[in-house]
């Protein structure tokens, strides 16, 4: 059994981030002249080297599964995914599928090959969002199941990973050992994790308090103790709003008081001395005392290896000179004219009401009056 990775569709080392998804394509194939019913198993790095034993080890809270793919050269091809069999299910003769019993429950099997047919092996590793942002290896061995060449089987397959034909220990592109004394079923994959890592160093703020309309100023420090730039950071001052509630919802729309955008935040990774670059926002103050917070990344598009740095808030509130007064006086401006206008609409309504009540009562005076002649010119008819 061989697996590899073709250099022509894919690439061994992807740099990637915490918490997402990666994707290898794979082929696996049978070079041997009999069918065989190959396993997939996952192996990792310890503080000894590479592990013979298949796990995660320092890799805990990481995920891998595995599908095929149908279709592979033509324009839509499809992935398959193993399926996790239970009790008393029969996979599929063209399926692959996860052991439900036994000791090897979990594993991984492909169908039934014949010889010198290929599959092409998709491996789906999920990311520990708290991974450490450094370059990662993961093992894939295909074993045959007729065994290790210890017991007649694979002929090239043992379990040390030392003579794999993928292992590139000084990263020169050329594996350090050559067909064919290295083991063809080993295929090495590389994650290098990059990732922002944005946070406040500190907020100053001289002057809390000014006239409603006035501009204070916030001084805010932030930098990057990641491993790779970010780019297109917002940065927001947010008020009235919790810090538990931004980490969770993200800062309102109608609570963003500023927004300031910097194309560039360039790593200086953890512990650095300098002192990072001060950016000044701008508070728009408003009647009454209010909480204020500095928001990195309000809508959370960055993806970083932390975020729960992102917020702080500013010591003490922001606000107006004369606090609830000036509440008040804002109270009365803003349903003073509302009143004046209303008062005013019923005025002229009552006018109108008088005046037309007015001009009733004179018709009908008017009415009463020509009612009284015309009964006169009748008795005078009737004497003539």
């Amino acid at each position: 059994m061989r697996i590899e990775i073709d250099p022509a569709v894919e690439s061994r080392i992807k740099t990637t981030a915490p918490g997402r998804v990666v994707r290898y394509t794979m082929n696996v194939s049978n070079f041997g002249n009999v069918a065989d019913q190959p396993s997939i198993h996952n192996h990792t790095q310890t503080g000894a080297g590479w592990s013979p034993t298949p796990g995660m080890n320092t890799l805990d809270g990481w995920k891998v599964n595995y599908a095929l793919i149908e279709g592979f050269h033509t324009e839509f091809p499809i992935e398959r995914p193993c399926v996790q069999l239970t009790i008393g299910d029969t996979p599929a003769p063209d399926q692959c599928y996860k052991t439900a019993v036994g000791i090897s429950a979990g594993t991984v099997m492909l169908p039934t090959m014949p010889a010198y047919t290929t599959l092409h092996l998709v491996a789906i590793i999920h990311i520990d969002p708290s991974a450490a942002l450094t370059n990662r290896e993961i093992g894939i061995k295909v074993l045959s199941s007729f065994g290790s060449a210890e017991t007649g089987g694979d002929h090239d397959e043992t379990a040390i990973w030392d003579d794999s034909c993928t292992i590139d220990e000084n990263g020169d592109g050329i594996p350090d050992n050559f067909r064919p004394n290295c083991d063809t079923n080993e295929q090495i994959l590389e994650l290098r994790l990059r990732a922002p890592d944005l946070e406040i160093v500190s907020i100053t703020v001289t002057k809390k308090t000014a006239s409603v309309g006035e501009m204070l100023s916030v001084n805010v420090q932030i930098r990057n103790v990641g491993n790779i730039h970010a780019t297109d950071v917002n940065v927001v001052l947010c008020v009235d709003q919790s810090v538990r509630s931004i980490q969770k919802y993200g800062c309102d729309e109608e609570n963003i008081a500023y927004r300031q955008l910097i194309e560039a935040v360039m790593p200086v990774g953890a512990g650095a001395e300098e002192d990072p670059p001060t950016l000044t926002l701008l508070y728009l103050v408003k009647a009454g005392s209010h909480d204020v917070a500095v928001v990195i990344d309000p809508d959370n598009m960055i993806v970083e290896s932390n975020e729960d740095n992102n917020v702080q808030m500013v010591s003490g509130t922001m606000g107006s000179r004369f606090g609830f007064l000036d509440v008040g006086v804002e109270v009365i401006a803003q349903y003073s004219v509302p009143a004046i206008i209303l008062g005013a609409t019923i005025a002229l309504m009552w006018v109108a009401v008088v005046v037309m009540y007015g001009r009733r009562m004179e018709a009908l005076d008017r009415f009463a009056e020509k009612s009284s002649l015309l009964a006169n010119l009748s008795d005078d008819d009737q004497v003539f």
